[in-house]
This record gives C-alpha cells, structure tokens and sequence, in this order.
C-alpha cells in the first residue's frame, strides 16, 4: 500500500538534492558502490532496473522540464527504486507527485516501460512474443541475447569483432542489474556476473580476451550469435 508521507525537501530544488548524491558518489567512490556510468545513463536502462538514484536523476529532470517546485516532494519517494515505482499506477503517481508532476512521471514512466517491454528478462507478458519465444536461462544465453538484439538493448554492449564473437561490455553494472532481476538477485554486480561467467570457460562456451577489461569471446561450444544462425546483418 503506497502511503503519503509528507517529509520535506530542504531548500532548493530536486536537482540540487541529485548534485549532492552524485558529488557523494564521485567522491566517496569506496563507499558508494553505483557504477557511474549507470547513473548519467538511466535513459537507457530498463526502468525495472533503476537504481535510488536513477529514479532521483529521472524526477530531478522533469523538475526542471516543468518549473516544478520540488520543495512540496515526498522525499521517501523521490529515493525509492525502479522496481517499487513500475509498481506505481496513475492515482499512486498522481497522490503522491501532484496532479501537475504526477501526470507528467506516470506518462514518461509509460513510455519508458513501453520501450523496454519487449527487453530480454523482462518481456510484456501479454505480447505474442513473451508467450511463444523461448527466453535463454542460462547467463551466457542472457548475455548472447543482449548482444543480438541491440534495437532493445542500446548501449549495454557491443559486438568487437561479430565474425569472431568478440564482444565487450559498456554498461557492466546496468547489465548485472538485469541479470540480477531476472535472477531475483538485487545484490548482484558485475564483479559476481563476470565470476560466474568463468564457469564457462572449461566448457568451451565462453573464453577470456587477455589484456583487454571487459572483453569477451563464445567459445566453441555456444550457439545461436553467428550472422547465419540469427540472420542478421554483420
């Protein structure tokens, strides 16, 4: 049950309060474990997968949009994460928000959702697609499916050499978030998903690029990334 909880901003604006998080951040970096990429990112992460402060930088933007005077915000919900506000209908938006800034979130968030809807991990339920594709269980399938379908997954990786299966990651924690999701893991990072990723490296599925961070090869043993079996264009 979403509840009204009136604790106040201080003066300023929401943005003012996003700056000091994301100073925080920059200079705590050991007490701070968000990938700062990720924040100034949020744009192109599932809204699933949004962090506190992905939420906090989406709200302080549409302040700004609309002249919005953030010193009326509930400041519990301000800092909640994606998953709790894709929770959110029109009318909990609307009372908790305002009707001004309440309609316009619910309305971006929509559009964020609708975007992201047909996204690996977290397919629309009610489209023909989430009903009859198989969606791959296995980490190195989640990452292969990622790489293939770069119209829903813009930005998170990219394909170094496609003919040799050389891939790399751009968004490593935005990536871990997901599979973490999907997984129903809210504590994975990428440093967890790149150990587990080693387990497929025996086994031929996966292989490591020597010298080279984030950077990664299928194996042998891996299927369904190759131009002939997918039919997509190099």
């Amino acid at each position: 049950v979403i509840r009204h909880v009136s604790i106040h901003m201080s003066s300023g604006s929401a943005r003012e309060m996003s700056k000091q998080i994301w100073e925080t951040i920059v200079m705590a970096p050991h007490q701070n474990h968000i990938d700062v990429q990720v924040f100034i990112w949020y744009r192109q992460v599932n809204p699933q997968c949004w962090t506190s402060e992905h939420v906090l930088e989406w709200i302080s933007d549409h302040v700004d949009r609309i002249k919005f005077d953030a010193s009326t915000l509930t400041l519990d919900y301000c800092t909640m994460d994606g998953a709790t506000l894709c929770q959110m209908n029109h009318d909990q938006m609307i009372s908790i928000f305002g009707p001004q800034l309440g309609l316009h979130l619910h309305q971006s968030l929509q559009e964020h959702k609708t975007k992201y809807g047909g996204m690996f991990g977290f397919p629309n339920p009610s489209s023909p697609e989430s009903r009859s594709t198989p969606r791959g269980t296995h980490l190195w399938e989640f990452i292969r499916d990622i790489l293939i379908h770069p119209e829903r997954n813009q930005g998170l990786m990219k394909w170094e050499d496609r003919r040799e299966g050389i891939f790399k990651f751009l968004k490593s924690e935005a990536v871990a978030q997901m599979w973490g999701q999907k997984k129903k893991n809210s504590s994975m990072t990428y440093e967890k998903l790149s150990r587990a990723m080693r387990y497929y490296y025996k086994r031929e599925i996966l292989e490591r690029v020597d010298g080279r961070r984030l950077v990664y090869k299928f194996g042998k043993n891996s299927s369904g990334w190759k131009t002939e079996e997918v039919g997509m264009g190099m």
